[in-house]
């Protein structure tokens, strides 16, 4: 990979330092969660050279470690950002590996952001090939994920053209996550684990451990055994020219992607009409399939986990509190009878008109006690490239999220050296602010 960050255009790497500075904010809010802490306790106990930063959590171990570590971290929150067509959260692996090994191999701001950059082009074309077939049984975060985390780390440790084929095989042989997890500790662990398994793969290769060079398109290769219909020619459409990563989403919703649709059109609804909870007698939510399959069952009481994969608990929480932000997941609000109520009075159904959708859209309709009917359709959520947050609603969320962490000093620095990130001559600096 000869890609160097002078290639990169202007706006190309501008926007991924946006991607880093919304990542870092999700992540030092993600190492408060459960998840996060179980697995930071885990791999303290395992030790290791101190190579890398874990997030938030005030130590360091190695490299692989740090990247499992905080790509759990990073997902935890589920406020990390997304890429529509490929239905893939691209920070989530690729961040923990780039900074992780960037720290370790000493590198540059401008080799960070070229990473990073490298790395959502991989997992996001891999992932357009793929699905939406692939999404039936697998998750692309961690599978296709594992890909970008090998190319970002990769080249970071100077991997050639031989060296990286070589990386992708050996990614590609241990890509995996279940779809199956969702609402659940293991779908943050499948980021954490692609990450790690970027890492790994590239430092593999970096020693001459071999692997098969065609893993993508070969007979029994990663797009046949894990897609009943993929196209190839959407990985390296349009490749050097139009950047994938420029087409991601900003989440402002703490929940998973499918419920944002019906989230914003019930937002809009509050607005323009000031309907209240109690008023309300039924809630239709008529969105895409995935959507429905995903995150449509009816809220039973659980965990936070569960609740952020429930339209019905998302929907009636944004009509309660205005809002679907990291407290409406709190363990006193997710049992609440007012809560309960109004989420079995939500229905989600598959709109013909979404049929063919992959993220995003949603139709609401509510109908009050008193005989009165308000609908809203969103069709690009707030956060979308077509919608999308400004920067400083950008930098409002990353200041929200790391004051949960960190004091407002801190915070200046981070935002200070993210936005000159192409001028650090060493991503350490970076690493040292972030650990905690």
């Amino acid at each position: 990979m000869e890609t160097s960050f002078d290639d990169l255009p202007e706006e190309v790497a501008e926007h991924a330092k946006t991607c880093i500075l919304d990542w870092i904010g999700v992540a030092l809010a993600g190492s408060l969660e459960p998840p996060s802490r179980i697995m930071a306790s885990i791999i303290k106990e395992m030790a290791g050279r101190e190579e890398a930063a874990v997030i938030g959590m005030g130590f360091r171990t190695s490299c692989p470690n740090a990247a499992l570590a905080n790509g759990v971290i990073g997902h935890s929150a589920e406020l990390d950002d997304i890429h529509e067509e490929a239905i893939i959260h691209p920070a989530a692996p690729v961040m923990p590996a780039a900074l992780a090994t960037a720290e370790s191999e000493d590198a540059c701001g401008k080799d960070l952001i070229t990473a990073v950059t490298l790395g959502y082009e991989v997992e996001i074309r891999i992932g357009m090939a793929v699905i939406p077939s692939h999404y039936e049984f697998w998750h692309p975060t961690g599978t296709c994920g594992t890909f970008g985390a090998a190319a970002a780390a990769g080249k970071l440790l100077g991997l050639d053209e031989k060296g990286m084929a070589h990386a992708f095989g050996i990614a590609g042989t241990g890509a995996a996550g279940l779809v199956e997890v969702f609402g659940t500790m293991s779908k943050p662990f499948n980021a954490g684990r692609a990450a790690m398994g970027g890492v790994m793969a590239a430092l593999l290769a970096k020693k001459g451990f071999t692997s098969s060079t065609r893993i993508l398109e070969a007979e029994r290769g990663y797009l046949r055994a894990t897609a009943g219909e993929f196209d190839i020619e959407r990985i390296t459409q349009d490749l050097g020219s139009d950047f994938q990563a420029t087409k991601n989403i900003f989440k402002r919703h703490a929940s998973c992607g499918h419920t944002h649709g019906a989230i914003d059109a019930v937002l809009e609804i509050v607005e323009k009409h000031g309907i209240k909870a109690d008023d309300i007698s039924r809630i239709l939510v008529g969105t895409y399939p995935i959507a429905v399959s995903t995150a449509g069952e009816r809220y039973v009481p659980g965990t936070a986990d569960d609740a952020k994969f429930s339209i019905p608990y998302c929907v009636a929480a944004a009509l309660i509190y205005g809002k679907v932000g990291l407290e409406e997941f709190s363990a006193e609000k997710l049992t609440l009878p007012k809560i309960l109520d109004l989420s079995e009075r939500v229905e989600a159904f598959v709109d013909p008109e979404f049929a063919d959708a992959r993220l995003g859209p949603a139709k609401v309709r509510i109908s009050t006690k008193g005989g009165g009917e308000y609908q809203s359709r969103v069709e690009k959520p707030k956060g979308y490239p077509e919608n999308p947050l400004t920067k400083t609603e950008l930098e409002t969320k990353f200041k929200a999220l790391s004051s949960r962490v960190f004091a407002d000093e801190r915070i200046k620095d981070l935002l200070k050296t993210v936005n000159n990130l192409e001028r650090m001559d060493r991503v350490r600096d970076l690493a040292a602010l972030v650990c905690g």
